[in-house]
């Protein structure tokens, strides 16, 4: 990435912390956090856009064309479920999450175990089936398990994780109860996503 993009790129990213502290801090509404912070997201996206090869001009909608390919096999977000680690519950669930419960079980038990040992504990990928693919990042509070049509990519893998680890920030006082999380009170990053109004790579 180029130096003026980096320093674009930082720039939002202070800018989305300070709007983290705002919201655990009751200063801004749910309403106002998901607005504000999809208008940062699609910042990001201009940073990441500037760092394109200007040369880079394929047509996109020839036969076999190298975009065309790409994007027919990206992987899409369809859906996502939060567990919380503590209390061993299911916070909420977002856009098409058809996964049986027992599907994510033997994961998500080996995440506890791991919590409990004082591990640490890497995001996880597998395929689910049907072309559907599951993504486990863990956090400090909670875990997301991410629905993908298509195997995601590294750099979707670390897009989910940036977009939960500014969760858990944002929701950190209600989250870092051993209780039942009331899920009305939450700011939700992760909407960006699920809307198809952010595009991962």
């Amino acid at each position: 990435m180029s130096s003026q993009a980096e320093q674009y790129r930082t720039r939002v990213i202070e800018k989305i912390d300070r709007l983290l502290t705002e919201f655990a801090e009751g200063r801004v509404s749910r309403e106002q956090f998901h607005a504000i912070y999809e208008h940062y997201n699609n910042q990001l996206n201009l940073a990441e856009s500037l760092d394109i090869p200007a040369g880079d001009t394929e047509d996109p909608n020839a036969p076999g064309a190298t975009i065309a390919i790409r994007h027919a096999h990206m992987g899409k977000a369809l859906g996502m479920m939060i567990y919380h680690n503590k209390s061993g519950t299911f916070v909420d669930t977002l856009g098409d999450f058809d996964v049986e419960t027992s599907a994510l079980a033997p994961t998500l038990n080996d995440f506890s175990l791991m919590m409990d040992a004082g591990e640490f504990i890497d995001r996880r990928v597998r395929k689910h089936r049907n072309e559907r693919w599951l993504l486990f990042a863990p956090g400090k509070y909670t875990t997301a398990i991410v629905l993908f049509h298509h195997e995601p990519s590294p750099q979707q893998m670390r897009e989910v994780e940036r977009l939960h680890h500014d969760f858990e920030q944002a929701n950190a006082a209600s989250l870092r109860t051993a209780g039942r999380v009331n899920n009305g009170r939450l700011a939700y990053p992760f909407i960006i996503i699920l809307q198809k109004k952010l595009k991962l790579k």
